[in-house]
């Protein structure tokens, strides 16, 4: 669990709990002009919903319904034949790492610690 700080001052809070036996997954994106709301959607099968709610109501989004990995495989083909991206780059990588060392560090030391992408 934590909470993280970006420059302009977006906050964002998050909790992984891969291993609780019997909680589905999810995410929760709120801003000023509405919220996005994933059940179960964080995992290879392709189910879950995604919910959209803000002034003009409550709507459900339509999701690919492929497998995650088919999904993944497609862009990574994409983009070593130059015809896409991919799902993540490498510098997605270096921040995914950084963050998670940062993480680490902040749980050992009991503070604050600044994500140092090194790019």
């Amino acid at each position: 669990m934590g909470v993280l700080r970006f420059r302009s001052g977006l906050i964002a809070q998050f909790h992984d709990g891969f291993t609780t036996k019997y909680a589905e997954t999810g995410f929760e994106v709120h801003g000023s002009e509405g919220s996005l709301i994933g059940r179960n959607v964080m995992t290879q099968r392709p189910v879950g919903s995604v919910t959209l709610r803000n002034a003009e109501g409550e709507q459900q989004l339509p999701l690919d319904t492929r497998n995650l990995y088919e999904t993944a495989l497609g862009a990574f083909h994409a983009a070593i034949s130059g015809t896409g991206q991919p799902s993540a780059t490498g510098e997605d990588g270096i921040w995914s790492l950084a963050t998670g060392l940062a993480v680490v560090e902040a749980a050992k030391s009991g503070g604050t610690v600044a994500i140092e992408a090194g790019l």
